[in-house]
């Protein structure tokens, strides 16, 4: 009987004093105990740069910028997105074809600044496959045509207004671009080897009225203004 209790005791020390199946006791727990702590201490990182304020340009009550943006459907720039009087966090237009940037919340500030609180005010849809305007009844989405030739959703985006400045194709979603000040924005739906041109609405970022010793300017009604009769036409096979 003692040797029998003896074994007893030897086989629980070395499974750590649980019972074990396959060999499982003796990782199991301390494994566990890893995972509880890389957790927990991403999720107290992850606190702190939350609570700490993003320095980031622009800043609330601090910068009041502007971005030319255009949207080219099949060689054609539509009208400017009307105002729809919504402005939840300080990035909106005055239908002047021009992105107004002046953040009252955190959430529309720093790196949070991007196309994409402009495109939920104003109701847009764009994606690297699909465009749709709230002044527009059609959904352009890649593959359909632009005449005879498929057409995609192209974003280019130059960064200063220099003649210099070629810019450059963003290949993210538009609405993950930075917004910048001075910044131009073309968005368009058109075939590959297309030009991408500047949008209209540059002239504009010299004439605007809601900045400080600015008079006040009438822009054209972009209610007006109609989207171009294109006619698409959705393939019958998924791409490859």
């Amino acid at each position: 009987m003692a040797k029998t209790t003896t074994r007893k005791v030897a086989r629980v020390a070395r499974t750590g004093g649980g019972r074990t199946k396959r060999g499982q006791g003796s990782w199991f727990f301390p494994a566990l105990i890893t995972t509880v702590v890389v957790v927990g201490t991403a999720l107290i990182v992850t606190s702190r740069n939350n609570r700490q304020p993003d320095t980031t340009a622009p800043r609330i009550g601090v910068h009041h910028w502007h971005a030319a943006l255009g949207v080219d459907i099949c060689g054609t720039f539509a009208g400017n997105i009307a105002d729809n009087g919504q402005d939840p966090l300080g990035i909106h237009t005055h239908g002047d074809g021009v992105v107004h940037i002046h953040p009252f919340s955190s959430q529309a500030a720093g790196r949070r600044a991007t196309l994409q609180v402009y495109f939920d005010t104003l109701g847009i849809d764009a994606t690297t496959t699909e465009l749709k305007l709230p002044n527009d009844p059609e959904r352009h989405e890649n593959g359909q045509k632009c005449g005879d030739k498929d057409a995609k959703v192209v974003t280019k985006v130059w960064n200063s207004r220099s003649p210099s400045d070629q810019g450059e194709i963003f290949t993210g979603d538009p609405g993950d671009l930075r917004l910048g000040d001075n910044q131009l924005i073309t968005i368009a739906f058109v075939p590959d080897g297309t030009e991408i041109r500047r949008p209209p609405s540059e002239a504009q970022l010299d004439n605007l009225s809601d900045v400080p010793g600015a008079t006040t300017t009438s822009v054209p009604d972009s209610t007006t203004t109609s989207i171009p009769d294109t006619t698409t036409t959705t393939p019958t096979t998924a791409a490859p």
